[in-house]
């Protein structure tokens, strides 16, 4: 490479190289004849560029800053902009290869592979493989073929390569120096490095090499063994280097995460012919056509090691240079430049760069999605249903401004979810450009929607997505946050929210206030909301606490019941529409007189109840003959109670028990049960021979709606999982029906019609003895690794239970998995629910090390239970250590401290006698350092327990240890502007 670098003008470059890593940059300026004096890029360009030329051709090299398809976008589109003549790219670098035969042979480390556009599509297949485990590949489309000069030089470049005496591509090879210590990666590691594992043989530790970790060699492929006669010059493709680097020509796959499984990358290979896995070429292909070629550095398995880089990056490079000696500069020239002008380039970049920041904004803030409730409403919803309200007086001044807040309170089961879904979809069809629509729906089935934290967390993120004017704030708040390292405090939420309504016209519609558990904090934010001049539109139940509060601050014109006239109608429309077009009311639709006196015998009795009229259509559906309709209009029910009660009676003695685990799961799960979750649990017995037997299941999972019928319902919701990508995965959610029926099957009058004991402590038994029998039902025996996973799963079933709701479980804040004592610990039970022992027995027998949780939350006699075991805190690794390092708040002490539990405070300093003599028995120290909050005093300090601080210095703890996040006591009040 020449040492002269001339300087060009942006207009000179034609050829845009792209190449990832490091070890591929290198290798793709050592190809350059020449290398040009940079020019200046505009301020919108972060990309790095080399400027040089081969045989000619004016190239622009630029890498990644991180693999993937989202940056390669970025990269290329910011090139585009900045050198607007450029026609084509080379995507340039390592991949991971399918040891499968092309023409030339078997793939082998260190080989080549080149897109090639096959059949359909252009040599390169989109494909989203979720967590790369067998099965979950999903094939997303096909990218634009490169241009006809590109593949005509491949094309050339092998013909002249299969006469030519010496390879010209080795020749290219040699330009880098492997003699200098610092490119010595580039050197060819040898054949004997060159190790193929069987497929379904998984590499034991991805911490350490195959040598290291003890990966046995019984377990690698002879490749030569098969096919013997007819590949019989396969081996010498392979060890005699010196004579032809070996290319192949076909597919590529081109995703969002790496291929690590070999029996995956088979089954992938044989399904759409593929020869090579990477990383950056979808999104880069997108709109810009490009050839890619990789160098073959491991074989898309779990057996990877860093071994291949250096030769595969180097030889793909080598290729690459060849093609600039196979392309006429005038035909590169000539050829047409993509649809795009230079504007368009830049709306582009800013478009990305915005769709990052929000993805950014997204994963930090991890917002529950309310649009799961809206659908699922809009679905129920039967045409005209709310017209009344839509039409009213009231809601028209709501929306022109006159009237700032309306609450429409209604009795169980009238429709108020539905109607705020209808107010929804018509503020979103007729509001103007300038008004934004915020929602939420507070929702029983969901811990995740039953705080103001998720609430003010989703409203926030909404109105980033639809506001511009809004993301200032929030960046600006994101940035103080360790730019996103670090979770927002609900009031730093909260004032930034209210910062920005002030100056933008926003309606709100809150749904269900009364299935929220966090009432207080609600009423205040709603209040704040008011001041602020925001328009809130809310709905719930008429509870007292919901109503005082509300009445303090809304005028009493704003208050609208929901009459059951006006509902009336709705349910009649409803039942109407039913009983002419539903499949289970056919028998009747040549006898009208019959649906009348159907009709007319449900309106006579709903008394406003829309969800009572559902469920007697769904009994009713299954009369068969007259008698047994008019028997069953004449003992109609009630209430919704007696509804239920019926329901439940009526259900079949065989599916009883069936029934029973369903609603036990649905009612006291802390998170939404997939369908196939609880299809799963209906089968498990962890006293069996074998616990769990895939092949007991339902061979169709929504049969299960037969056994609860009208007590439960299917949703279908995206699974968060897969918020980050484009097309995010769907899964049916299993939960209660309605608010009323949670409400039922918690009570005690459920026992009159079901004598089934439904209390949360023995529900929650029967979860935690089924969901993890069927999580580790698996195949011995195991290694050591395989054994920690196995613990690590057992653990995370736990804390999915029973601790779903914690920040700290989520995103960057994971902290690792407590022992399931931890986590029963910290759950919300009443051990002491009629006369069950419940959790309290629970924690004696798993007794592990829990304290931390246990103080948290308050448990006192869980806490008496961990202290009666401390004699033996210091001698036996499993038992409960008062001082034990575990969870955000590290020790007992400072977790109760953090919360202000005095009373369990006063338990781990002075059980059994004097403080002094309790931190001798049970160990307790008052200054442990350790968590997020250094010591027991600086936790207090922070959430200003003054009487907790002068119990703890009473007991000999020190005002100025220094430790945890704040540094000092002083500091830590500070942080809290406490004085």
């Amino acid at each position: 490479m020449s040492s002269d670098k001339p300087r060009l003008t942006h207009d000179d470059y034609t050829v845009a190289w792209i190449c990832p890593l490091v070890v591929e940059q290198t290798a793709a300026i050592v190809m350059l004849d020449s290398e040009h004096e940079r020019l200046p890029q505009p301020p919108s360009d972060h990309n790095v560029y080399t400027l040089g030329s081969i045989n000619g051709h004016n190239v622009v090299i630029a890498g990644l800053h991180t693999p993937g398809n989202n940056p390669a976008a970025v990269v290329a589109t910011q090139m585009r902009n900045t050198f607007p003549q450029l026609r084509f790219g080379v995507l340039v670098g390592i991949g991971g290869g399918v040891p499968t035969k092309s023409e030339q042979g078997d793939i082998h480390l260190g080989h080549v592979v080149v897109s090639q556009p096959v059949g359909e599509h252009s040599g390169v297949i989109q494909y989203d493989h979720g967590k790369a485990q067998v099965g979950q590949f999903r094939h997303t489309g096909y990218l634009a073929p490169p241009p006809a000069v590109l593949l005509n030089a491949a094309r050339e470049m092998d013909i002249r390569r299969a006469i030519a005496p010496e390879d010209p591509v080795l020749n290219h090879l040699l330009r880098i120096n492997t003699g200098l210590k610092r490119l010595r990666i580039y050197k060819f590691p040898g054949v004997e490095q060159d190790r193929l594992f069987k497929a379904d043989y998984v590499h034991r530790d991805p911490n350490a090499s195959c040598r290291k970790c003890g990966c046995e060699s019984d377990f690698i492929v002879d490749r030569h063994a098969d096919d013997s006669d007819n590949y019989s010059d396969d081996e010498d493709s392979i060890s005699d280097q010196a004579e032809q680097l070996v290319v192949h020509r076909g597919t590529i796959a081109a995703g969002e995460l790496v291929i690590r499984h070999g029996q995956l990358r088979d089954e992938l290979a044989k399904q759409y012919g593929i020869l090579c896995f990477e990383m950056e070429a979808a999104g880069a292909l997108a709109d810009f056509p490009c050839l890619v070629i990789r160098g073959i550095a491991d074989y898309s398995d779990s057996h990877k090691n860093d071994r291949w880089h250096g030769y595969a990056a180097a030889a793909a490079a080598a290729y690459a240079r060849e093609l600039f000696f196979h392309m006429p500069v005038d035909e590169v020239k000539q050829v047409k430049i993509a649809e795009h002008d230079v504007d368009q380039m830049i709306h582009q970049v800013e478009g990305l760069a915005q769709d990052n920041q929000y993805n950014k904004i997204c994963e930090w803030l991890s917002p529950p999605d309310p649009s799961v409730n809206l659908s699922k409403a809009l679905k129920e919803r039967h045409i005209g249903t709310g017209s009344w309200f839509i039409q009213s007086p009231q809601f028209g001044e709501w929306i022109s401004g006159t009237r700032q807040n309306l609450w429409l309170h209604g009795i169980p089961g009238c429709g108020k979810t539905v109607l705020s879904a209808t107010t929804i979809e018509h503020l979103t069809q007729q509001l103007k450009p300038t008004h934004d629509v915020l929602y939420y729906f507070f929702d029983f089935n969901d811990v995740d929607k039953q705080s103001c934290d998720n609430l003010i967390r989703s409203l926030i993120s909404q109105l980033y997505s639809r506001c511009e004017n809004s993301r200032k704030e929030l960046d600006k708040l994101c940035l103080s946050c360790n730019n996103g390292r670090q979770q927002p405090s609900y009031e730093s939420l909260v004032t930034t929210f209210l910062r920005i309504v002030r100056v933008e016209e926003i309606r709100i519609v809150l749904d269900a206030l009364d299935e929220c558990r966090a009432r207080p904090d609600l009423f205040l934010l709603m209040e704040s909301l008011a001041n602020s001049g925001c328009s809130v539109l809310a709905t719930s139940r008429k509870e007292e606490d919901v109503e005082s509060e509300i009445r303090r601050w809304m005028h009493q014109d704003n208050i609208i019941p929901i009459q059951n006239g006006a509902v009336d109608e709705d349910i009649r429309a409803y039942v109407h529409a039913r009983l002419q077009y539903d499949r289970g009311f056919e028998r009747w639709r040549s006898r009208p007189q019959v649906q009348e006196e159907i009709e007319t015998e449900l309106m006579r009795k709903a008394d406003g109840m829309f969800r009572w009229a559902t469920c007697q259509l769904d009994i009713l559906e299954k009369c068969p003959n007259l008698p047994k309709l008019r028997e069953s209009l004449r003992s109609l029910p009630k209430t919704l109670e007696e509804t239920y009660g019926r329901i439940l009676a009526n259900i079949d003695e065989i599916y009883r028990d069936y029934a029973i685990r369903i609603l036990q799961f649905l009612t006291y799960s802390e998170r939404p049960l997939t369908i196939e979750e609880v299809v799963d649990a209906l089968v498990v017995d962890p006293d069996g021979d074998i616990p769990f037997d895939p092949e007991d299941r339902m061979p169709e999972p929504r049969d299960i709606m037969r056994i609860c019928p009208s007590l439960i319902t299917l949703v279908v919701r995206t699974e968060e999982d897969y918020l980050e990508y484009d097309d995010p995965k769907y899964v049916t959610v299993l939960q209660l029906a309605h608010f009323s029926v949670q409400q039922y099957l918690v009570s005690t009058r459920i026992a009159a019609t079901f004598p089934v004991n439904m209390a949360e402590v023995d529900a929650k038994a029967t979860i935690t003895r089924r969901r993890p029998a069927h999580e580790l039902t698996i195949q011995f025996p195991l290694s050591t690794v395989e054994i920690e996973e196995v613990k690590k799963e057992a653990y995370a079933v736990w804390g999915d239970l029973f601790d779903p709701k914690q920040w700290w479980t989520k995103g960057l804040f994971q902290l690792p998995l407590a022992s399931p004592l931890y986590y029963i610990s910290l759950s919300e039970v009443d051990v002491d629910a009629q006369g069950g022992r419940g959790n309290k027995e629970t924690v004696e027998i798993l007794l592990d090390n829990g304290a931390d949780a246990a103080s948290l939350e308050g448990h006192r006699d869980i806490v008496e239970i961990l202290l009666d075991h401390g004699a033996d805190a210091n001698t036996a690794s499993f038992k409960a250590d008062a001082n034990a390092q575990e969870g955000v708040y590290g020790t007992a002490l400072q977790a109760a401290s953090f919360e202000g539990h005095r009373d369990i405070v006063k338990i781990l300093l002075d059980k059994y006698g004097t403080a002094l003599q309790m931190l001798l028995n049970s160990g307790a120290d008052a200054n442990a350092q350790g968590g997020e909050y250094g010591t027991a005093f600086q936790a207090a300090s922070f959430k200003g327990h003054r009487d907790i601080m002068e119990m703890l210095l009473d007991s000999g703890a020190e005002i100025n240890a220094k430790g945890g996040e704040y540094g000092t006591t002083l500091q830590a009040a500070s942080a809290k502007g406490l004085k």
